[in-house]
């Protein structure tokens, strides 16, 4: 399991939207100062509810919004980051999300992508409620979505977290979750990225200045 890309939108220098792939393995973010470097971690922590304002470096949230958005809109402006995992190498895991989703347990996957045509008759698409694509009537067997033909369909090995946060020339804000596009809360982000080993507490993102103590 990796990061396989970041999505910033309106967030700190990142004006409009900007992908960043990662790839797997080790990969070296470099520039000189001031270039935004340490905006990507601060997106990391933002979008997977992993610090406060100020582990972000703001005093308040309203203040990730990149500021020549708001100097530029006269009503709400809006900052977003999507983080995408791919789970790919891990089959276990991956089967183990998309068990509870199929039964209802976690927001939706990715749409399936169905085989020998679209997806018909009341099927599921978009990230809908259940996220399962159904063909003619077919419902899913063993957590696999099957087709029309009774062929197994391909479910995407993303997984990815979205947080957008709308503010108003008044000040006031919201902040929303969704997880593959599916609203969720922020309890649940947690929940879900438990079962993927994230913790909010835990040193899967090592702040600049932080001591680590490693036990013998």
């Amino acid at each position: 399991m990796y990061i396989k890309r970041l999505e910033l939108s309106n967030f700190k220098s990142f004006g409009g939207t900007t992908p960043i792939p990662l790839l797997p393995g080790f990969t070296v973010v470099s520039g000189p100062n001031g270039s935004g470097k340490s905006n990507l971690i601060d997106a990391l922590l933002f979008c997977l509810g992993l610090a406060g304002s100020k582990g972000m470096r703001a005093e308040r949230l309203p203040d990730l919004v990149n500021h020549t958005q708001i100097s530029r809109n006269r009503s709400a402006v809006e900052a977003s980051v999507t983080v995408t995992f791919d789970l790919s190498d891990e089959p276990e895991l991956l089967e183990d999300v998309i068990e509870r989703q199929v039964n209802g347990a976690s927001p939706a996957l990715p749409d399936s992508k169905v085989e020998n045509g679209a997806a018909q008759n009341g099927s599921a698409s978009n990230g809908s409620a259940n996220g399962a694509a159904h063909s003619n009537g077919h419902s899913e067997s063993n957590g696999h979505p099957e087709n029309g033909n009774g062929q197994r369909s391909h479910r995407s090995s993303e997984w990815s977290v979205t947080r957008r946060l709308r503010v108003t020339q008044q000040g006031t804000y919201t902040s929303n979750y969704y997880i593959n596009g599916e609203p969720c809360t922020l309890t649940e982000l947690h929940e879900e990225l438990n079962r993927l080993r994230v913790y909010p507490e835990g040193y899967n993102v090592v702040l600049q200045g932080t001591s680590l103590e490693l036990s013998r």
